[in-house]
């Protein structure tokens, strides 16, 4: 499967050679200072498995 065709002038490609930038919004114009939190995963000792993985057998 190939990527749709984008347009240079809104999307240049890529050098991986670069380093990754260390301010966020160089990627992504608008993104907060600061992620939030990342919610807690449920464990089967929360009082169920309500959305987790189930043991293996």
């Amino acid at each position: 499967m190939t990527g749709p065709d984008l347009d240079p002038e809104q999307y240049p490609p890529i050098d991986p050679r670069e380093p990754v930038p260390d301010d966020v919004s160089v990627l992504l114009p608008g993104a907060p200072d600061e992620l939030p939190e990342a919610p807690a995963e449920p464990t089967p000792d929360d009082g169920g498995n309500a959305g987790g993985v189930r043991e293996p057998a």
